[in-house]
C-alpha cells in the first residue's frame, strides 16, 4: 500500500476549453421555456403533463441506457457518474473532477442518443402528437450540449480525455 508521500498525481495537458457562458445558458433555458409555452398553448394543462412525462421518461431512458452499457462493459461507474442538474449538463453524466476517455464519452452519448430516439419513434403511434413532439424536443435539448462538445472534441486528432465542469467542457491530452 502506497504511503501518503508515494501518491501518484497525474497532470494532463489542457488542449481545449469549451465554455458555456451565462448567455449560452440563458438562450438554452429560453428555448426550454418557449417549448413549455408552446406545449401549454397547443395542449393546455395536458401540455404541462406532457413536458413532465417527457422529462421523467427521457432522464430514466438515458440513465438505463448508460447503466446498461456500463454493465455490459464491466465499467465501474459508481462515484464517477451521477445525476447532474446544472445547465448545460443535465442528466446522468460524469461527475465533477472525473476524467473520461473521449472514445468512451462518444460511444456512451451516441448510444444513448440513438437508443432513446428509436424508443421515441416506436412510441409515436401510441401517444398523442403533443407528447411525441415533447419527447423529440426534450431529447434533442438534453443531448444538444453533449453532441456539440463531442463534435468539437472530434476535431482534435490526439488521444484525449474529457472533463465536465459546471460551465465548461475540458479536453485534455491523454
Amino acid at each position: 500500500m502506497a504511503s501518503m508521500s508515494e501518491r501518484t498525481y497525474y497532470q494532463y495537458q489542457l488542449l481545449r476549453k469549451i465554455r458555456f457562458t451565462p448567455l449560452y445558458n440563458a438562450i438554452y433555458l429560453f428555448l426550454g421555456i418557449v417549448s413549455l409555452g408552446a406545449a401549454i398553448w397547443s395542449d393546455g394543462i395536458s401540455g404541462v403533463l406532457y413536458v413532465l412525462l417527457a422529462w421523467g421518461l427521457l432522464l430514466w431512458l438515458h440513465y438505463v441506457s448508460s447503466r446498461t452499457i456500463f454493465l455490459m462493459d464491466q465499467y465501474t461507474y459508481r462515484k464517477r457518474w451521477g445525476f447532474r442538474s446544472k445547465l448545460p449538463w443535465i442528466g446522468f453524466l460524469p461527475l465533477d473532477q472525473q476524467y473520461v476517455g473521449y472514445r468512451y464519452w462518444k460511444r456512451i452519448n451516441l448510444l444513448i442518443f440513438h437508443i432513446t430516439f428509436l424508443i421515441i419513434i416506436v412510441l409515436i403511434p401510441f401517444v398523442p402528437i403533443g407528447l411525441a413532439l415533447q419527447f423529440i424536443f426534450w431529447h434533442i435539448w438534453i443531448s444538444g450540449p453533449r453532441l456539440y462538445s463531442m463534435i468539437t472534441a472530434a476535431m482534435i486528432r490526439e488521444e484525449k480525455l474529457i472533463k465536465l465542469d459546471n460551465s465548461e467542457f475540458l479536453i485534455y491530452k491523454a
